[in-house]
């Protein structure tokens, strides 16, 4: 169970740069449109960055809580 979580993490942190470029060049920009039109920012960097951070600790959460659950279920 170790290698599968240490491998999660090496995974994640190495697909984030990759994701948070494609997510500002417009793929789920619905995620971050909101956010740049209420702050009237004419760039889609910090608003892509605050939500693929938001959208990675959700995974991260959804898959500790996961993990946890897994791990304690054996007798």
């Amino acid at each position: 169970m170790r290698f599968i979580r240490q491998s999660f993490y090496l995974v994640l942190g190495l697909t984030f740069p990759a994701f948070w470029a494609v997510h500002a060049s417009g793929f789920a920009a619905a995620l971050y449109l909101p956010i740049q039109r209420v702050t009237h920012a004419a760039s889609s960097t910090w608003p892509s960055l605050l939500t693929a951070v938001l959208l990675y600790g959700a995974i991260t959460a959804l898959f500790e809580c996961l993990y946890r659950v897994i791990r304690n279920a054996h007798p």
